[in-house]
């Protein structure tokens, strides 16, 4: 909250003599203040060494309900605990423990509590922001600025390979393997709605031109030989973008054997990817999927949202260094949170995906975050069927301005 939203350097200390005498902005959080300085009373959690079920209580505070209530301090709630609370994803630990079923966002707290749609720990820091300066008004905060990064994705489409004995396991494995896609993407072509990947991914770069607008592709390939992988022209289209893999999250050891297998094949199509990145816009579970992403070295992450439900999963909109509960220590995987998909937009009407669109990005701005959402290639095509989309896709990047 100090460091990545608010852009402030912090310095944390348990010496009451050493806090008493520093003639620096200070606050303190605790059981009770030590002189007259900001204070935010505590409650247990930031104090726990484990992850255990929490009898929550909440206030009211504004339109929405908050977690953690407290007396005689700043807010009349525990700020910084029900932050951690949120971005930690403590609720979907104790979920995963109970059950094997997906998360839902309406199982969320933050659904109940009517915060899901708002990056509520941005907001939540300009507060402490304000009563920061309302007791210290020459304290300078550096500015932070709004940005936006569309994350757009797409499969590789596979191609038959040289040598009848090779086309022939290939087409059975194509009858028999879903993930193979051969048969589909054939079929996809003969009704039209297949695309060409290249075109539509020179159409985005066009449309961006000289904005500062900066899209990360993700690319997911066919369960096929890495030899037998045809990428044409692919490689020079992506060459000079940010490229990272597709579903990569795994629990099992077959897939951890898809990601190995996967990293071979994006080498291939991007053969200068240095820093590898990921997103999984289907099951995102605690905290299995993200200690696979660090074993493999993955250093930032776009699967924090819910791909059938907008809003913000975590509570914010600013990248944030995921925190693992059961070692109790900040990871070097950076988590960047989407809030809207085009799967969540493609049922709903123009106008209404419009005033989404425009009160999500209004939101962010607001907080000056970082406004995060994730589109098919297809969906930006010129096919009648992903027109509306396109539409939205388009006066998206208008919005958000240059």
């Amino acid at each position: 909250m100090f460091k990545d939203i608010l852009k402030i350097e912090v310095e944390f200390t348990g010496n009451s003599q050493y806090f008493l005498e520093s003639n620096l902005s200070k606050i303190s959080y605790g059981e009770e203040p030590l002189a007259d300085e900001l204070f935010f009373k505590s409650s247990p959690l930031l104090f726990a060494n484990k992850v255990e079920e929490i009898t929550l209580k909440t206030v009211p505070f504004g339109d929405y309900q908050v977690p953690f209530p407290v007396q005689g301090s700043a807010l009349p709630f525990d700020v910084f605990a029900a932050s951690f609370f949120l971005i930690s994803r403590y609720e979907e630990y104790l979920f995963q423990k109970k059950s094997n079923e997906d998360f839902k966002a309406s199982k969320s707290l933050q659904h109940k509590w009517k915060i899901l749609k708002r990056p509520i720990i941005d907001e939540w820091a300009l507060m402490l922001k304000n009563l920061i300066l309302k007791k210290f008004p020459d304290f300078k905060f550096h500015q932070k600025h709004f940005s936006h990064h569309p994350t757009i994705n797409f499969t590789v489409n596979p191609s038959l390979p040289p040598g009848f004995v090779n086309k022939s396991k290939f087409l059975f494995s194509a009858l028999f393997q879903r993930r193979n896609r051969y048969l589909s993407s054939k079929f996809d072509r003969l009704t039209g709605i297949d695309i060409n990947n290249e075109k539509v991914l020179q159409q985005v770069t066009e449309w961006l031109g000289p904005k500062k607008t900066k899209p990360l592709y993700f690319v997911n390939f066919p369960n096929i030989p890495t030899a037998y992988l045809k990428v044409n022209g692919l490689s020079k289209t992506l060459s000079q973008k940010a490229v990272g893999l597709l579903r990569p999250c795994a629990d099992s050891a077959q897939g951890i054997s898809t990601i190995k297998d996967n990293l071979i094949k994006l080498k291939k199509i991007h053969p200068e990817l240095i820093h590898l990145t990921s997103q999984q816009l289907e099951i995102l579970k605690f905290p299995i999927c993200y200690l696979n992403l660090l074993s493999f070295q993955f250093i930032s992450d776009f699967s924090m949202g819910y791909a059938d439900t907008i809003g913000f999963r975590a509570g914010t909109c600013t990248p944030f260094n995921w925190y693992d509960l059961q070692l109790e220590k900040a990871t070097p995987l950076k988590v960047n949170a989407y809030c809207v998909t085009d799967q969540t937009l493609q049922f709903m009407p123009l106008e209404e995906g419009k005033k989404i669109i425009q009160h999500l990005i209004d939101q962010v701005k607001v907080v000056n975050g970082t406004f995060y959402s994730a589109w098919q290639l297809r969906s930006l095509s010129d096919h009648l069927k992903y027109k509306k989309l396109k539409t939205l896709f388009t006066e998206m990047l208008q919005s958000v301005g240059d």
